[in-house]
């Protein structure tokens, strides 16, 4: 690591984030408005221009390849890092960004999450079962539960308990693993 971190905002986002900014300054100057409205207007532009891209990529993107783009270029954040390495399947590679998501985040029950994710990729069900109490989550923790039972063999239990999932996400992911794990890849 160089000390230096990458910024969560690209180049492009902070000239769009610029620019809005000073034409709001501008308009609202022009039109005598209240200061204290344009500079909270101006703030949650801002805001909401710098977080848009992670909402999208994180929560709406179908391509897999752009997902894998926006994360790879974003490793060297604990959590973006930790998911990319995931996805990548090096063991070596999730355990360094675990252990870089484990020395920023203390709380246990935010480890829980990222720890239970980990065992999980390596099929790990003692290992994932003992962090599982510590998500308090319930949505996360039934995802997690139904995976455990997907490695224990129970299949049939799985498969009707991911038809409650709440999240589509969810519910895909278990349906993907129980088919694979049924022999039917594809």
């Amino acid at each position: 690591r160089t000390g230096k971190e990458p910024s969560m905002i690209s180049k492009k986002q902070y000239i769009i984030m610029f620019s809005f900014a000073i034409i709001l300054g501008i308009t609202g100057g022009f039109f005598d408005l209240p200061f204290g409205a344009v500079v909270t207007v101006i703030a949650a532009s801002v805001l909401l221009i710098a977080m848009i891209p992670y909402m999208y990529y994180m929560y709406h993107a179908t391509d897999s390849h752009k997902v894998e783009q926006f994360l790879s270029a974003r490793t060297r954040q604990p959590i973006v890092g930790f998911y990319w390495a995931l996805g990548q399947g090096d063991p070596v590679l999730v355990k360094d960004q675990l252990n870089e998501v484990l020395r920023k985040y203390k709380s246990p029950a935010h480890q829980a999450i990222f720890l239970l994710a980990e065992a999980a990729q390596r099929k790990d069900v003692r290992s994932a079962a003992s962090h599982l109490l510590q998500v308090k989550q319930s949505q996360v923790r039934e995802y997690y539960q139904v995976h455990l039972l997907l490695e224990e063999g129970r299949l049939e239990e799985a498969a009707e308990r991911a038809d409650s999932m709440s999240k589509e996400w969810m519910k895909e992911s278990i349906l993907g693993r129980l088919h694979s794990l049924s022999g039917d890849v594809e």
